[in-house]
C-alpha cells in the first residue's frame, strides 16, 4: 500500500526513537540528564548516607542534580518532587512501599517539575483517601521512565492534561494495578501531547485497563501487553480520545476472565490508528 507523506514522516519518527528493547534509549536518556548542568550534584539516598530516604532529600535537591537511592526498601517514603531536570535512579532496584502513606491525597510520588527522568525504582502500595492513588502522579512536563516496576496501586500511573507534555515508559512492568471499580488502571495518560510505550510488559490490571491514553499522539511499540490465564481487566488498550495512535510490533491478549471483550476500541476522533 502506498504511504502518504504523513505517515512516512510518522514511520521516519519512529525509526529515530529507536526499535531495540536492549537499553540503548535508556542508556542515552540517562546520560543526556546527568549531563544537564556540569555543576550538578549527585545526592545518594539510603542506609549510612547523609539522607535515608527521599523525603528527606527532596527539600535538598535542586535543578538538575542527580539522586541516587541505594537498595533496599523504603516504606512509607513519599515526595513531591518540585526541581526541574532531575534524574532519580535506583541502584540494584529499590522498593518504596508506600505502606499507607500519601502526598496531597495522590499518591506516593508526585512529579512537578520539568523533565524528570525516573530510572531503575519499584513503586507499590499506593492508596488514598478518595481510592484514586497513583505510584507515580504526573503533574509537571515531560516524565521519563525506564526499568520500573510499578504493581499492586489504586493507579500505577496518572496523569492530567498538559498538551506540551511527552510521557516515556521504556522496559517497564506494570502489573496488578486498580482496586476493581473500573476507573482504576495500570497506567492513565491524560491528555498530553505525546505518549511513548516501548518495550515493557503491562499485565493484569484490576478490571480497569493495561494501557488507557487519551495523548494527542500515542506510540504503543514493541510491548507485551497481557492478561495471561488468570487476568481480568478490561480493555488492553483504550484511546477514547482517539488522535494518532501507532501500535506496532506488540503482543497482546485478553483472558477468559477479561471485564470486557473487546480488546482495543477505537477513538471516535482518531485520525489515524495502525496495527503492525
Amino acid at each position: 500500500m502506498k504511504k502518504t507523506i504523513p505517515e512516512i514522516l510518522i514511520l521516519l519518527y519512529i525509526s529515530s526513537i529507536g526499535i531495540s528493547c536492549d537499553g540503548e534509549t535508556q542508556t542515552r536518556l540517562t546520560m543526556e540528564s546527568a549531563a544537564v548542568g556540569v555543576a550538578a550534584d549527585v545526592i545518594r539516598v539510603g542506609p549510612g548516607e547523609r539522607f535515608t530516604t527521599s523525603s528527606a532529600a527532596a527539600a535538598h535537591v535542586r535543578d538538575g542534580d542527580v539522586v541516587e537511592i541505594m537498595p533496599g526498601l523504603y516504606s512509607g517514603d513519599v515526595v513531591v518532587w518540585r526541581q526541574n531536570n532531575l534524574l532519580i535512579r535506583g541502584i540494584d532496584k529499590p522498593h518504596i512501599e508506600a505502606n499507607g502513606a500519601h502526598v496531597e491525597g495522590k499518591g506516593t510520588w508526585l512529579i512537578k517539575g520539568e523533565n524528570t527522568i525516573i530510572q531503575g525504582i519499584e513503586f507499590s502500595g499506593a492508596a488514598v483517601p478518595d481510592g484514586n492513588g497513583a505510584a507515580i502522579r504526573l503533574e509537571g512536563t515531560n516524565l521519563t521512565l525506564l526499568d520500573c516496576y510499578i504493581h499492586h496501586n489504586e493507579n500505577g500511573f496518572l496523569c492530567g492534561e498538559n498538551a506540551s507534555s511527552q510521557v516515556v515508559f521504556e522496559n517497564c512492568e506494570f502489573a496488578y494495578n486498580g482496586v476493581g471499580d473500573g476507573y482504576t488502571h495500570n497506567m492513565y495518560i491524560g491528555p498530553i501531547g505525546r505518549f511513548i510505550l516501548k518495550c515493557s510488559y503491562v499485565h493484569h490490571a484490576i478490571i480497569g485497563h493495561n494501557v488507557k491514553s487519551r495523548a494527542k499522539e500515542s506510540y504503543i511499540l514493541y510491548n507485551r501487553i497481557m492478561d495471561e490465564q488468570s487476568g481480568n481487566s478490561s480493555y488492553a488498550l483504550d484511546v477514547p480520545n482517539g488522535g494518532l495512535i501507532y501500535v506496532i510490533g506488540n503482543s497482546m491478549q485478553q483472558g477468559v476472565n477479561t471485564d470486557n471483550s473487546t480488546m482495543a476500541p477505537r477513538g471516535r476522533h482518531t485520525l489515524q490508528m495502525r496495527f503492525m
